[in-house]
């Protein structure tokens, strides 16, 4: 439906709307009143502007780079200049998102009928001042221009303006006179400077903005008068406001006095205020009369030592406390004055304290009077608070489902009642974690850097069913055959683990597990005896168990959904198990198991119908690949790398893949030629990476490979030269690293005698290329 309706789109528009995908412009028809150009990385624009200045009535001109994340050539105050004298009768430009943008000229003041106007995402650093003398233009975007650092400084005579985005630059100061524009209904930032530019006094003047408003460097209002001429609490339409202070002050009776005046209206939903540098809040501040603040934010407000009270918030549902150095104590004040039928913090659902260093204590107070704070509390994270010792010991969180403790090793209280918590998620180096009010409903539990587990464990695993465990160097043995709802088990990083059984026994049944992923724990030699009876499993993970020397026994018929293998860095690994693997496998990865490896000739792979993806790697001992390994013509996908020994690739070995679609070879070093015969016609991808002694990609070259559309080539750099029969038509290529001679042509019909590329190609990158 979308396409057809593109289709009838383009009949209706005709000759006046022309959308270019190349750069043939004798596309553009002169009756042509809308263009819009994807500029390609090597094009700077130079072929476009040929036929764009032949529809000199041009109303609309969209041009940018159609890979903007990728550097190209500039496009030149030359090329723009004869645009703008040219096409004066533009009502919309916009040149981005394209970073190779790097100004305007003069010229873009003769766009009198300009009204739209988009630079963001490009790289300029400052405007002419001829922009000032548009006088018609309403909409001025400047998102993400990352070096912009000054705006004209006779700006205020854009009278008409209506919507200014200068997120995300460099700016620090507005021009003077901004209050001028008094049309503006959208300005996200207000910069304010040390001497020069607009004071915030300027703001009051702009009684229409609304939306999003982030006043910077209030640390440089130096009259705290002036702040309330700002008129904040007028402007009924502002949605959203951010209020930062940058550096330090002697004065926190001033810094309060401004951020009082600086009240907004009752309609405003989120509140920001970040750096500010007073000892206590204004009153505003967790006021009830705020009924329709949603998210509020207090980061960097090192001086305050106590916290408005912002449980009277009756909308309140997203609140962050970050950085508030002189907070000891979270009691009464926090909640305000409730009664049983308006709880406080009645609607918050997701609650945040993060870097509260001198904070030790939370508490609730009069709980019997006000019926419990926190009704709807979904999530709670209290990150890096390292002297906190009590959270909330009395208090019911019915609603709360996600838990995350980081990096509070003092907090040793028992915590919330907690009924249906389904994330928990706990790090602490210096202490025993008591969870057993969690444990009904649990969902998922994160676990790291615990002193001990042992009781923790037996408390919550009843009903657990994700778990992740990093970073215990208390954890031997985990209870794997003790959980009957657990589905995703990670371990990482526990170096005494010996066992996933908590005796030395055959383990039951774990039906319900589905996925396993063991990383980094060197002292987990094998699975426990009779294998893992484990019907749904499908994905097995095994990285950097230094001992591991064998998988789980009879894998073809206790995993029989297993999808996934990848075993990386288990160099002790000696053989698959008996009865080989499960017969749904798709996809397996073996890297650094160098006794595994070794022996290959016996993994019997060709039985596997399904396997799609294969993954070799990181051993010395393979001269021939695949040489005795027989692959199955299954497989789509296959990768080779940091094969130290690698000389040769065995046509025999891959010319029945019929299904290879994708071929990786990286990090081989011996490896000088692909084979003569050449690789299975199949291929729609290859790459070749870090090939340092490559010197012949074969004698049938790629002539063959009708199907390739994508090719990179990086880090070959004894590759001297391509074959010199014509490319198939790619549509990606990239080449990086390697000096290659290349006579190119370009044809624009397919199939032309003598063409090196295609018209198709979307994509080009040559590195460190040379190209004849």
């Amino acid at each position: 439906m979308h396409d057809l309706i593109n289709d009838l789109a383009k009949v209706v528009s005709g000759e006046f709307c022309c959308r270019l995908e190349d750069d043939n412009s004798s596309k553009i028809s002169k009756k042509a009143r809308h263009l819009s150009f994807a500029r390609r990385i090597h094009d700077d624009g130079t072929m476009i502007l040929k036929g764009a200045c032949e529809a000199r009535f041009l109303r609309t001109l969209l041009l940018f780079n159609r890979s903007h994340w990728q550097q190209g050539r500039h496009i030149g105050n030359g090329v723009m200049n004869n645009l703008f004298l040219t096409l004066k009768c533009l009502r919309a430009l916009s040149l981005s998102p394209d970073h190779d943008v790097v100004g305007l000229p003069n010229s873009i003041g003769d766009l009198k009928h300009l009204r739209y106007l988009s630079l963001s995402a490009t790289s300029v650093v400052r405007l002419p001042d001829s922009v000032s003398t548009l006088y018609n233009l309403q909409t001025l975007l400047l998102h993400e221009c990352n070096d912009l650092i000054e705006l004209p400084a006779s700006m205020m005579k854009l009278i008409n303006l209506c919507h200014l985005d200068i997120t995300k630059t460099k700016l620090q100061e507005m021009p003077s006179q901004l209050g001028k524009l008094t049309k503006l209904h959208k300005l996200t930032d207000f910069f304010l400077g040390k001497q020069s530019g607009s004071s915030i006094n300027e703001l009051g003047k702009l009684q229409h903005l609304r939306g999003t408003l982030r006043i910077w460097n209030l640390q440089n209002v130096m009259d705290a008068r002036n702040a309330i001429k700002a008129n904040l609490k007028g402007k009924q339409l502002l949605k959203e406001l951010e209020l930062t202070w940058k550096g330090d002050t002697n004065d926190s009776l001033h810094e309060r006095l401004i951020l009082e005046q600086l009240q907004p209206h009752m309609n405003i939903e989120c509140v920001s205020i970040v750096g500010y540098m007073g000892t206590r809040f204004p009153d505003w501040i967790g006021d009830s009369s705020f009924s329709n603040i949603v998210s509020l934010k207090l980061i960097g407000c090192k001086y305050c030592s106590s916290l408005p009270p912002l449980g009277q918030l009756v909308s309140l549902k997203d609140l962050l406390i970050k950085e508030l150095g002189e907070i000891m104590v979270v009691g009464p004040e926090f909640y305000g004055s409730c009664t049983s039928m308006r709880k406080p913090f009645g609607s918050l659902e997701i609650l945040t304290f993060e870097g509260m260093l001198k904070w030790h204590e939370w508490f609730f107070y009069s709980e019997d009077d006000i019926g419990g704070a926190f009704p709807r509390l979904q999530k709670l994270y209290i990150n890096c608070c390292p002297d906190l010792t009590k959270v909330l010991p009395n208090c019911q969180l019915p609603c709360l489902t996600a838990l995350e403790i980081r990096k509070c090793p003092q907090l040793v209280s028992l915590l919330p009642s907690v009924p249906s918590v389904l994330i928990v998620e706990v790090e602490d180096n210096t202490r025993e974690v008591l969870l057993e009010k969690l444990s009904s409903g649990m969902h998922s539990l994160k676990l790291g850097r615990l002193k001990s587990l042992d009781s923790l464990l037996k408390g919550c695993l009843s009903t657990t069913e994700e778990i992740l465990v990093r970073n215990c160097d208390s954890l031997e043995s985990f209870p794997l055959d003790q959980c009957p709802k657990l589905k995703h088990v990670r371990i990482h990083g526990c170096p005494n683990l010996q066992s996933l059984s908590e005796h030395e026994v055959a383990l039951g049944d774990v039906t319900s597990l589905c996925s396993l992923d063991i990383r980094d724990c060197p002292h987990l030699v094998s699975f426990p005896k009779g294998g893992l009876a484990a019907p749904n499993m499908t994905v097995l993970r095994l990285r950097n168990c230094s001992k591991m020397k064998s998988l789980p026994e009879y894998m073809d018929s206790l995993l029989p959904s297993l999808v996934e293998i990848s075993l990386r860095r288990c160099p002790e690994l000696e053989s698959f198990p008996k009865g080989g693997l499960p017969c749904k496998l798709e996809s397996l990865e073996v890297y650094a198991c160098k006794k595994l490896i070794n022996t290959c000739s016996e993994w019997t792979l060709q039985k596997l119908h399904s396997l799609s993806h294969f993954t070799i790697g990181m051993c010395k001992e393979v001269e021939t690949f695949p040489e005795s390994l027989r692959l199955p013509p299954s497989l789509c996908s296959l990768k080779i790398s940091d094969l130290q020994n690698l000389k040769s690739l065995d046509y025999r070995g891959l010319q029945h893949l019929t299904s290879l679609r994708e071929l990786t070879i990286d990090s081989c070093p011996k490896l000088q030629s692909l084979p003569e015969e050449g690789l299975p016609a199949t291929l729609t991808s290859l790459k070749i990476w870090a090939l340092q002694n490559l010197k012949s990609l074969g004698h049938k070259g790629f002539q063959h490979l009708t199907a390739l559309r994508e090719l990179e080539i990086e880090s070959c750099p004894m590759l001297q030269s391509m074959p010199e029969e014509p490319l198939p038509p790619l549509s990606h290529l990239y080449i990086s690293g390697s000096v290659l001679f290349w006579k190119v042509g370009v044809s624009k019909r397919r199939g032309k005698t003598g063409t090196r590329f295609s018209t198709f190609l979307t994509y080009i990158s040559m590195q460190h290329a040379e190209v004849l």
